[in-house]
């Protein structure tokens, strides 16, 4: 059951977010064209990573090229949700440090077969803080009316990425200590799980009416 949970039910789960998207594609703006973007890149990329694993291919160079594509989908999605010039130049200069950081990475810190933690964990903090300052935003007490889709996507990214970055942080304990990588890992997945069917719910609610 737990090897079904992580390798089927999580990574099928992001066909549902897939399906309703596409079910209300007529009422798509930027940033639902953004969101989908993320998720075909991310369905894509489950797909590679569970054919490269059934053949013993080490899945870890594509695992570095997923993190830029991830990380510019979703700053295209925060750049479409701004209206804030000097933000929307922080959201431009943060994807142009993540591919920076990823290439001197590669180049000169670690393998590219193995596991890329800091420009993963350099994606995820610039990420919460788009969050956050989103958050900041359209919950004060002056802010107005709050779009349901950026909000629960916002709110899904929020909660998967605070729990990876932790995972990130903790990555070299987590693969010396079998017990405890199991742990992390399944609540990693639930976390994917989690935020799939948050963005399902804003597609799903997605409608003339935002």
């Amino acid at each position: 059951m737990h090897r079904i949970f992580i390798q089927l039910i999580v990574p099928g789960s992001i066909l549902i977010p897939i399906v309703l998207a596409i079910i209300k594609h007529k009422y798509w703006g930027r940033p639902e064209k953004a969101v989908f973007l993320f998720m075909v890149i991310s369905c894509t990329g489950n797909i590679l990573s569970s054919i490269m694993a059934r053949n013993h291919i080490n899945n870890l160079p594509a695992l570095h090229i997923y993190t830029i594509l991830e990380f510019i989908s979703i700053a295209t999605f925060f750049y479409a949700i701004s209206n804030d010039a000097a933000e929307k130049l922080a959201i431009r200069t943060s994807a142009d440090i993540v591919i920076l950081v990823s290439i001197v990475n590669i180049m000169y810190l670690t393998s590219i077969y193995k596991y890329n933690l800091v420009p993963r964990s350099v994606a995820a903090i610039f990420i919460l803080v788009f969050c956050i300052r989103y958050m900041m935003r359209n919950l004060s007490f002056n802010a107005t009316h709050v779009p349901f889709f950026p909000f629960a996507t916002v709110v899904a990214f929020l909660l998967y990425f605070s729990g990876s970055l932790t995972l990130f942080a903790l990555s070299d304990y987590v693969i010396l200590n079998k017990k405890v990588s199991s742990l992390i890992w399944d609540t990693h997945a639930t976390f994917v799980l989690i935020m799939y069917l948050i963005i399902a719910v804003g597609y799903y609610k997605t409608g003339p009416e935002k």
